[in-house]
This record gives C-alpha cells, sequence and structure tokens, in this order.
C-alpha cells in the first residue's frame, strides 16, 4: 500500500508510512488522521512521549492501554498487544476483567487499573481512599502522566469505535484519497 501523493508533508508522510510498516499504531486510523497535519502531528508526538516514553514503565502503559481496550470493548483496539493475547486465553482475560481479586496482578496495577474505571465509568469512584492509594504508588508528576495517558487512551478508543474501523481496511481508509502513488 502506498501513500496517497497529496500527503506533502514529511512528518505526516513518515507517520503513515511507518505504521503500514508496523502495523501500529493501527494504519486505518493513521489513514483518517492524515487528513489533517495537526491531527496527525498531535497524536503521534503524544503517544511517542507518553507511551515510548515518560516517566510511568511501558508496561503499566501497556497494561491501561489492553485494559481499556477489552473493558470498553474497542476491538479495533483489541487487536494488539495485550489485549490481543488476552483474548486468546478465558483466563486471562478473567483475571484482568476481575483485577481486584486477582493474584496476577501489583497493588501498583490494581490501584491504577481502578483509576482507569474512575476515569472511563464513574469520576465518583476517584474517592478519598482510592487518591489515598493513588498517592501511596504514585508521585504527582506520574499521577498526572496516569490520568492523561488513560484519558488519551480511552478517548481516542471511543473515537475509533464512533468510525466503525476494522483492521484490514487500510485500502478503504486510503482510498479516500483519490491520487495513489503507483
Amino acid at each position: 500500500m502506498k501513500v496517497p501523493k497529496e500527503i506533502d508533508d514529511d512528518d505526516v508522510r513518515a507517520w503513515l508510512e511507518g505504521s503500514i510498516r508496523n502495523t501500529r499504531p493501527g494504519p486505518e486510523i493513521q489513514a483518517i488522521r492524515a487528513q489533517h497535519p495537526g491531527v496527525m502531528a498531535s497524536f503521534n508526538r503524544t503517544r511517542e512521549w507518553l507511551f515510548e516514553g515518560g516517566l510511568l514503565e511501558y508496561e503499566l502503559k501497556e497494561l491501561m492501554r489492553a485494559y481499556i481496550a477489552t473493558s470498553a470493548s474497542c476491538t479495533y483496539c483489541a487487536e494488539y498487544g495485550l489485549s490481543k493475547v488476552w483474548k486468546q486465553s478465558s483466563d486471562e482475560m478473567s483475571e484482568l476483567l476481575n483485577y481486584a481479586n486477582s493474584d496476577r496482578y501489583t497493588h501498583r496495577q490494581k490501584i491504577a487499573l481502578r483509576y482507569a474505571d474512575a476515569i472511563m465509568w464513574d469520576p465518583a469512584l476517584a474517592d478519598d481512599e482510592l487518591w489515598s492509594l493513588l498517592h501511596e504508588e504514585f508521585d504527582e508528576p506520574e499521577l498526572v502522566e496516569l490520568g492523561y495517558w488513560i484519558g488519551f487512551t480511552y478517548g481516542g478508543q471511543r473515537w475509533i469505535k464512533t468510525l466503525g474501523a476494522r483492521q484490514g481496511e487500510l485500502d478503504a481508509a486510503i482510498s479516500a484519497h483519490v491520487d495513489i502513488e503507483q
């Protein structure tokens, strides 16, 4: 698959070509973001800084991404990373969705998952007890990063759901651009 000729922004082309080559982030969604260079740049720079860098360990951020994809039923996002692995094992999926009673996750991970539930489903769950537990496990800059990552991921996944995007639909997403390089 080639990138549309009318995408003449070098960064946008590089991000789109990279997602086609690596299948991450989802090239179908990247093709949609590529229609607005500012959106493409904002998404990719935020993702690069937060997901691949930042203060928190990558494993915790991937756990949050996969949990959000799984619990929010984002079928597109659930086809990547841990969430794809979990789909293949009902035991692992059950452990994740019942994380509070699971021995698989650390206290830090369980508190982060509980915070994700508060952000996604009910802000009232972020009560004094949860904030106390969060402060035992995370310093202020880490809490800001964790909350921002959860919000960024959840919001993005909800948007993707509204598009009805599915993996393997890259041709259709890119064909929205008429002039394709040969």
